[in-house]
């Protein structure tokens, strides 16, 4: 089995897989129209059909957005990087703050949202609103590490789970809302918090491959929920927090849509065919928001140059 290489976004206009990003597929085919689906999935749906690609949904807690961020190639550097949010069921879209912004993470009341803005030399994290509190918050001066990114905020909004590069590795640290605090916990990427704040999953590399693992804050100990010859990424839990969607490599040249039990048992794969699904996330009713270069012209099938946002039900066990 051939690996999947990751590429790094956080240093160059790369977006990556670790530090803000995206796999790098070798020989990407031309992909189907649509995801494919298994027994296991119904009610697939597009959600957006744009030249500008769409990565990162994230739904928000009432379940009634979906925040996710923009690439434009007609703009340079982190310029490329927007921010915006539809409501579901509705047309249009809205930009949330400008440029330089992306891997958005709403906050409990549905209207607040923590982000990773990209114009400062190091990446930091920051904070901001769709109800006016448009303006750029940050919740520290300066980066921690040498790239701040992906935050994620605890279940009962005392802490700011997010990823740090420091030196040649990235670590997923804490920080307290107001930027005090700050912790290393463990070498890993692409966090997010379990339901009850108790632990939280994240990717990182066994030998040539991605893994899943969990993170129990009170133990301080690390569990491996994937294993194989390729690569698991991008775990977010359910609702409930008994299962955990995430994307995963079984060949060189496509990525598809895993469920498993929180424990790591009872996987069911979720789409297949010709394309690459990254970024899966829970909303409502088991239902899965995800980025595909479904239907992507033949003159840029890779989902570094096309994503579009599309949803689908999993049928759990």
């Amino acid at each position: 089995m051939k690996r999947i290489k990751f590429l790094s976004l956080c240093t160059a206009v790369y977006l990556l897989q670790g530090c803000g990003s995206m796999t790098g597929l070798k020989k990407p085919l031309i992909p189907d129209n649509a995801p494919g689906t298994t027994g296991n999935a119904r009610e697939l749906i597009r959600l957006s059909n744009d030249p500008i690609t769409e990565y990162y949904p994230k739904v928000s807690p009432d379940g009634k957005r979906i925040m996710f961020y923009t690439r434009d190639d007609n703009k340079a550097g982190s310029e490329k990087y927007t921010l915006v949010y539809i409501n579901i069921g509705q047309p249009g879209r809205t930009p949330i703050i400008g440029s330089n912004t992306a891997e958005g993470a709403w906050m409990a009341d549905s209207k607040s949202f923590l982000y990773t803005y990209y114009r400062p030399a190091k990446p930091v994290i920051c904070k901001g609103g769709i109800d006016g509190n448009n303006g750029i918050s940050y919740i520290t001066p300066s980066a921690m590490g040498e790239s701040d990114s992906y935050p994620n905020i605890s279940p009962d909004g005392k802490r700011i789970l997010f990823q740090s590069r420091i030196g040649s590795t990235y670590q997923m640290c804490l920080m307290d809302p107001s930027g005090n605090n700050f912790t290393v916990l463990t070498e890993g990427y692409f966090g997010n918090w379990h339901p009850s704040g108790q632990n939280f999953i994240y990717t990182k590399e066994v030998g040539k491959f991605q893994q899943i693992f969990t993170y129990d804050m009170k133990t301080g100990q690390s569990t491996q929920l994937t294993s194989g010859e390729f690569s698991n990424f991008h775990g977010s839990y359910s609702k409930d927090g008994k299962s955990i969607v995430f994307s995963s490599t079984r060949d060189d040249q496509s990525a598809h849509i895993f469920v498993m039990k929180a424990d790591g048992s009872s996987l069911t794969q979720v789409t297949q065919g010709n394309t690459v699904n990254w970024f899966p996330t829970f909303g409502p009713d088991n239902t899965i928001y995800f980025s595909s270069n479904a239907g992507a012209p033949k003159n840029k099938p890779s989902i570094n140059n096309y994503a579009d946002l599309w949803s689908v039900k999993a049928v759990l066990q």
